[in-house]
């Protein structure tokens, strides 16, 4: 593992399992939306391991891939209303996010999320969680062509900054394709270990740090003393 960085400018996170922990609610409208298009139900880990990617693709692995294209996208729509109803009361932020959001933009930091949620979902969740004001720039996986882990939504959220050092910019994720694309982007990394994927497979995608808790993530961005 590097020495944390000296100047950092730019702070990009993920948001499922990373900023937000959302995965009752994923598991719930998969399950639900599921059983109502008469599919085999998936196993909770492996619709918690596949939370990083759109559900246009995850949901295929997951056993969708014999529907049609109607069927599909029915699919996808009872999700979204599923998830919409569930996620007032089954998201929440981890314990210190909040606090650790309020830092960053006191050092005058840059700060972008860049998830596989559609953009308007991910700006409705983060202010339903009260976090939105700390957020510069928001990217969905309705802005890309090219989702996890190619680079393309970070390579936009550091442009939309105007932020063009890429050694002045770190990606924070909970998964493999979070590590994945912030690499492929040529920025920092930093692997967190209270989302969906274990520290085994987080360290086989070689991230640039590893963060097993806040604190820890705060001493990685210099947040603390």
């Amino acid at each position: 593992m590097e020495k944390t960085p000296d100047s950092l400018q730019t702070i990009v996170f993920d948001f499922d399992g990373t900023l937000a922990d959302s995965a009752q609610c994923g598991v719930i409208a998969t399950t639900e939306a599921f059983k109502s298009h008469g599919l085999p139900v998936p196993k909770d880990k492996d619709i918690t391991d596949l939370m990083g990617i759109p559900i246009e693709t995850s949901f295929k692995t997951l056993g969708a891939d014999i529907l049609n294209d109607q069927q599909f996208n029915e699919l996808l729509s009872s999700f979204r209303e599923i998830y919409k109803s569930n996620s007032e009361s089954s998201i929440v932020l981890f314990p210190g996010i909040y606090e650790m959001l309020d830092t960053i933009k006191k050092d005058q930091k840059n700060v972008a999320i860049v998830s596989s949620k559609k953009t308007e979902v991910l700006k409705k969740n983060c202010k339903q969680l009260k976090i939105d004001h700390f957020i510069d720039v928001f990217i969905g996986s309705d802005l890309v062509q090219l989702h996890k882990p190619a680079p393309e939504g970070l390579h936009l959220a550091l442009k939309l900054i105007n932020n063009s050092d890429l050694a002045k910019a770190i990606y924070i994720g909970d998964a493999t394709v979070d590590i994945m694309m912030g690499t492929s982007a040529g920025v920092k990394t930093c692997a967190v270990l209270w989302g969906a994927h274990s520290e085994e497979e987080l360290l086989n995608s070689n991230p640039t740090y590893i963060a097993p808790d806040v604190f820890t993530l705060e001493n990685i961005l210099k947040l603390t003393n």
